[in-house]
């Protein structure tokens, strides 16, 4: 009996040869030419974190960003020349202050991060990400923040946690008029 071209296909799909039934380097995190690739689950996580980042501001939930810290994470931000904010409690906190002192100011938030740049070693992460963050200002304007973020990161339990996170702003704009909907 003749077997058709689409039944030896699918057969040679379901069936995994010798070389694709092994692992890869890139899943296990095995070495190759003496370099040692992380799993591409941690580098999911570290940008999960980022994108965590963005959302929870963007949305307002400012009691999701406070869990995004290590407990003794470092917080700086450019236009504080200097000045550090150290651990959880004190980072969720200047985030509380700064939003409260703007409330009625912003309106649709929409942070957008570039592809970043990311190294990750064992339980220790650097990341460099380039953003753009506009919004509705009250006066109608759009206004946009340029800048980067420059991120250690930790893993512990299994998840991801920003340990050092420096925003500089780059600069910022605004293009003209906006209004909310169609």
């Amino acid at each position: 009996m003749a077997t058709s071209r689409a039944a030896k296909t699918a057969k040679a799909i379901r069936q995994p040869t010798a070389k694709s039934a092994q692992p890869s380097a890139r899943r296990t995190g095995a070495t190759r030419a003496g370099t040692k690739v992380a799993p591409m689950d941690d580098y999911e996580g570290v940008r999960q974190v980022l994108s965590r980042y963005c959302f929870a501001l963007d949305s307002g939930q400012l009691d999701l960003l406070g869990p995004l810290f290590h407990r003794e994470a470092s917080f700086s931000v450019s236009f504080e020349a200097g000045t550090t904010h150290t651990g959880r409690t004190e980072i969720q906190a200047w985030y509380e202050q700064l939003f409260s002192q703007r409330a009625d100011q912003v309106r649709c938030m929409r942070h957008k991060i570039y592809e970043p740049q990311l190294s990750i070693s064992g339980t220790q992460a650097s990341s460099v990400v380039y953003f753009d963050a506009d919004s509705l200002q009250a006066d109608g304007s759009v206004r946009v923040v340029a800048g980067r973020y420059d991120d250690t990161l930790v893993k512990e339990r299994g998840r991801w946690f920003f340990k050092d996170r420096t925003i500089t702003v780059l600069y910022n704009y605004t293009p003209g008029k906006g209004q909310e909907g169609m």
